[in-house]
């Protein structure tokens, strides 16, 4: 048996379902998906780094669609998001797209304090109150702090709501993020019943699955897009692929060959 090493150094077993999924992410089929890990097995060593064999699996993988150089991966887009106002309109974007009715960030008074949330979203008679949290490392874990936060929140909108201070009742709570919840974090939110999407959470139904089944990608997924451009389409609102092209880079300060290069490449990432 092979181990891979992670990004904090612990060892485990080589998954080869765990690599296959990202491929499959990337829309392949899963001939070309199967293909690719056995290319990727036969060159294993014991120790190899999880970052290597993503960089393998992604060369591999341009041979047989081009179309993917033009693409971060998804886990590093993310990271590559703005943490406000951009990835909370994101999640509200996600969530608009899988059937909530979706409400910007507010301020609501609780019984005790004011409390800015990052969103109301409703399904099935249910009012959520989101919590959103972006991290630019993609391995941090999103820590306690954040879940235990989010409770007082909660009790204080709840009670104040209940005393007549404020009109708003949330059912639940959810905190949306694009990394996963530290152990003590999970096992507290469980407990207390506030619910979480992360990255591959729940299992096969996480951010990263929604973002797949939506195309709602960020125009952090585009590798060619610098620092200043995204700058630039952040503050005309840009920020999926898709607003891309349909709002168009008339208005964006920025050279006519590079507007058509821009809008090339997302073309071809949408068609991938």
């Amino acid at each position: 048996m092979k181990y891979v090493t992670k990004w904090d150094g612990r060892r485990e077993p080589f998954e080869r379902r765990k690599l296959l999924r990202t491929l499959l992410r990337l829309r392949v089929s899963e001939a070309v998906a199967e293909e690719i890990v056995d290319e990727i097995e036969g060159r294993l060593y014991d120790g190899i780094a999880t970052k290597e064999i993503l960089e393998l699996a992604f060369g591999l993988l341009e041979e047989r669609k081009p179309s993917v150089a033009l693409m971060r991966d998804l886990r590093t887009a993310l990271g590559g998001m703005k943490p406000q106002p951009d990835f909370e309109e994101y999640i509200r974007i996600l969530l608009r797209a899988k059937g909530y009715r979706v409400a910007p960030n507010r301020v609501i008074q609780g019984f005790c304090v004011t409390h800015e949330i990052d969103g109301i979203a409703e399904k099935d008679g249910e009012t959520t109150y989101l919590e959103v949290k972006n991290h630019s490392a993609p391995h941090i874990l999103t820590p306690f702090g954040v879940t235990l936060a989010a409770k007082a929140k909660w009790d204080d909108i709840q009670r104040g709501y209940e005393k007549g201070v404020n009109e708003t009742s949330f059912d639940r709570v959810l905190i949306v993020c694009n990394t996963r919840l530290t152990q003590h974090a999970k096992m507290y939110a469980k407990c207390i019943g506030i619910d979480h999407i992360g990255w591959n959470t729940p299992k096969g139904e996480g951010l990263d699955a929604i973002i797949t089944e939506t195309d709602l990608y960020p125009v952090t997924i585009l590798k060619t897009l610098n620092a200043e451009e995204h700058d630039r389409l952040s503050e005309a609102g840009i920020i999926t692929v898709d607003q891309l092209l349909d709002r168009g880079l008339d208005k964006i300060s920025m050279k006519e060959s590079r507007k058509k290069e821009l809008m090339g490449e997302a073309e071809r990432v949408l068609s991938t």
